[in-house]
């Protein structure tokens, strides 16, 4: 029986955190690493700052050495974000050369970024030291390589680390699922005949971010013909009485969890036509059967063999994936459908405390409509335990 701490102590989620990263660090060859992206950012030093902002604009880098202190280097003004936080020894304010802001000095501002950098790295682990890097824009990248530095991609401990989840941070992240879950029955209550995918997709949004959630990834709510082939954006489409209306949540909810469920049903007073009923059940009987092959120990190739057989009609239109793992994003592992295997399937197998999502999609080339469901599951040794208990239509079954 799965046992989940009742309160959260934030203090030890940030340790475990941090020694996460130092100790794959390390075991990757590292003696150092300059993060980033947002999610590793916040990951090793519980600090956030305008979180889709940085994603695109590289404004804001933490130092990590192996041993030694942490240094954040944050937006200019931003220096009180990171006082009360013990992950953080030093804030200094970030150099950026992005052309936007340097211009004609893009260049000159990479070598001052380098400069610093070099200088925090051989002080903190000495001459001859290896830095890790998870995004390496071109400037920077030779500024450093002109200082003789010998760098490593960062991306691969940072996956690693953040896919082994502690007990508290399973406990973070169920109880962020359980605002998905509620949000998903606050937008289906306003789910009728005549309104807009857009509509919906506000409503669902609104109840996360009303209740401690931050921004939604994605507009994957869709209906109808939208549905088939998936990726289809929500637009201002107006759902119809007996339409399939699809969504994955794709919600960044409380403390920054990814909430990423996905659940469909017939909206208004129709009952679902007997090819809308054989979409679901097959969606999820791919999804049972699927999930049931989770425990540690199963290599990703052998889950790809064992999973479900998914019928002709519907292999052309398959989703990306059939696994993903899921915490501040989707993350590490990641596996593949077997007909993709030679092209993109990587080794490893499932550990005890993974968190993944179990994916599927039915829907045939030419279709009128297709079915996506996805459920979020902790792998234990006596099994998948979901972390979400956001109900599916069983009456279609």
């Amino acid at each position: 029986m799965l046992q989940l701490p009742t309160t959260i102590d934030q203090k030890s989620v940030r340790a475990y955190r941090l020694n996460r990263t130092r100790a794959l660090l390390a075991e990757f060859g590292m003696d150092a690493a300059v993060l980033y992206s947002p999610l590793n950012v916040r990951y090793t030093t519980g600090c956030r700052n305008m979180q889709v902002w940085t994603s695109h604009n590289l404004a804001r880098y933490v130092f990590v050495p192996v041993s030694g202190p942490v240094v954040l280097f944050d937006y200019g003004g931003a220096k009180h974000l990171s006082g009360d936080l013990e992950t953080i020894d030093e804030t200094r304010p970030a150099k950026s050369w992005d052309f936007f802001g340097s211009g004609n000095r893009a260049e000159e501002h990479a070598n001052q970024w380098a400069d610093e950098i070099v200088d925090l790295l051989r002080s903190t682990c000495g001459k001859g030291a290896t830095l890790g890097i998870d995004r390496a824009d071109l400037l920077p990248t030779l500024a450093l390589q002109r200082h003789g530095i010998t760098l490593k991609d960062a991306k691969a401990p940072l996956e690693v680390a953040r896919s082994i989840k502690s007990p508290e941070e399973i406990a973070i992240l169920k109880n962020s699922m359980q605002v998905c879950t509620d949000a998903v029955a606050f937008m289906r209550s306003h789910a009728e005949p005549g309104v807009t995918e857009n509509f919906l997709l506000s409503k669902l949004t609104q109840y996360n971010m009303e209740h401690g959630g931050e921004v939604p990834e994605t507009r994957l709510l869709s209906s109808g013909h939208h549905t088939n082939p998936w990726f289809t954006e929500t637009s201002d489409k107006i759902i119809e009485n007996g339409e399939m209306l699809v969504f994955d949540t794709d919600l960044i909810g409380p403390d920054g969890m990814f909430n990423d469920q996905t659940r469909a049903f017939v909206v208004g007073d129709k009952k679902p036509t007997d090819e809308q009923r054989h979409l679901y059940s097959q969606a999820y009987e791919q999804l049972q059967h699927n999930m049931a092959l989770l425990k540690p120990g199963v290599g990703f190739h052998e889950f790809g063999e064992k999973s479900w057989k998914m019928p002709d009609i519907y292999v052309p239109n398959r989703y990306a994936e059939i696994i993903h793992g899921i915490g501040f994003g989707v993350e590490y592992p990641l596996v593949y459908y077997p007909q993709d295997h030679a092209t993109w399937q990587y080794s490893g197998e499932f550990e005890e405390g993974m968190t993944v999502c179990v994916e599927s999609y039915i829907g045939a080339v030419g279709g009128d409509e297709g079915v996506k469901l996805e459920q979020p599951v902790l792998i234990t040794n006596e099994g998948p335990v979901p972390l979400s208990d956001c109900p599916f239509e069983e009456s279609y079954l």
